[in-house]
């Protein structure tokens, strides 16, 4: 599967989490808009798309359905948010 990834936008401020805010294209078909760079001190990590349900608790709008593709679509975010 082919991945782009654009980074929007990259927040240089140590005092916030996001750290970046992408948006990534599969195989020139399909976006994911707000995939967000976070880090809570433990390191980056990728954040999917979420929306808050009217019970209040945060749902993912999408996400990856095996560890394998997670994977491999955290290391193409994470190597464009350190190219910036």
């Amino acid at each position: 599967m082919k991945i782009e990834v654009e980074m929007k936008v990259v927040y240089k401020r140590d005092t916030h989490p996001v750290k970046a805010v992408a948006v990534v294209i599969l195989d020139d078909s399909f976006a994911i808009h707000n995939v967000k760079v976070v880090d809570n001190g433990s390191g980056p990590f990728l954040s999917m798309p979420s929306l808050r349900g009217r019970d209040g608790k945060w749902r993912s709008v999408c996400h990856p359905m095996n560890n394998e593709f997670r994977k491999e679509l955290q290391e193409k975010v994470l190597e464009a948010y350190w190219a910036e």
